[in-house]
């Protein structure tokens, strides 16, 4: 059994009552389809309520969170995570997205992902 590969690209962030969707781009590297179960934020500055999604990756969808950034402008959160609970190959797994966002002049995330990490969801029986 091998892990899910995907992609994360952010492509856009507007407001919305006081906080910021995020619009972000999911792609599936692997050859084998992955279905986005759940996704969430939980970094106490770059932060999103779990969201059930359902979604069938075959090539790629488009995600929306809604996030609650804590920042300045000009300033950088840095070792936020965008998490993912997907299926693959009829097991459940973490995705994990590692995350610099820079906020603009004008309070505007931009996020950047620097690192992707997966987790078979229940793999240990400790």
């Amino acid at each position: 059994m091998s892990a899910p590969v995907l992609r994360l690209e952010p492509r856009d962030a507007t407001r919305a009552d006081g906080a910021w969707r995020v619009r972000w781009r999911v792609t599936n590297v692997g050859s084998d389809h992955v279905r986005l179960l759940a996704v969430r934020a939980p970094h106490s500055r770059f932060r999103a309520d779990p969201t059930d999604l359902n979604a069938l990756v075959t090539e790629s969808v488009s995600v929306e969170q809604t996030l609650r950034i804590e920042g300045a402008p000009g300033e950088d959160i840095d070792n936020a995570f965008v998490i993912f609970v997907v299926m693959h190959d009829k097991e459940t797994w973490r995705v994990l997205f590692r995350v610099r966002v820079h906020l603009g002049q004008d309070g505007t995330p931009a996020p950047v992902v620097e690192a992707m990490s997966t987790h078979r969801i229940g793999f240990s029986e400790v």
